[in-house]
């Protein structure tokens, strides 16, 4: 037989075996029929492989699929962890108009005390006493 009758004939008998190897079994086995046998028997067990793999395939895409979900982040977790960090910024600024209002009363206060220092800076130094007799003298004279 030739190359073009051998794939022709095993295409149709539904193999999937590769010529070079339906003639290696072809030149082994002189008889026909025991060939074909051969063959059958070898793409039966190629085809139950194959359905072995296909069914692998789908437990090992299964597990990927389930380890990448406990990995991965999904959508609901970013919504989730957006929510949560809008609550804290929130928060963050509460404290810092907090902080703000705590800052202002703290100036008010500091010049409430620079201007008593001041004061009495002012009204106990014997000199400040010369120069306000001396305005007074002046005022009513």
């Amino acid at each position: 037989m030739t190359e073009g009758e051998v794939r022709a004939y095993y295409k149709n008998m539904g193999m999937a075996l590769p010529y070079d190897v339906v003639k290696v079994i072809e030149e082994a086995i002189p008889d026909r029929e025991r060939a074909e046998k051969v063959i059958r028997a070898l793409e039966e067990g190629l085809g139950a492989v194959r359905e072995e793999a296909k069914a692998q395939k789908e437990v090992v895409k299964a597990e990927i699929k389930e380890e990448l979900t406990r990995e991965l982040v999904t959508k609901a977790d970013l919504a989730e962890l957006k929510n949560e960090l809008n609550l804290e910024i929130a928060s963050v600024r509460e404290d810092m108009a907090r902080l703000e209002g705590e800052i202002k009363l703290v100036r008010v206060w500091l010049k409430v005390l620079a201007v008593i220092m001041l004061a009495g800076f002012t009204l106990f130094n014997p000199g400040f006493h010369q120069v306000l007799k001396t305005i007074i003298a002046h005022i009513g004279a």
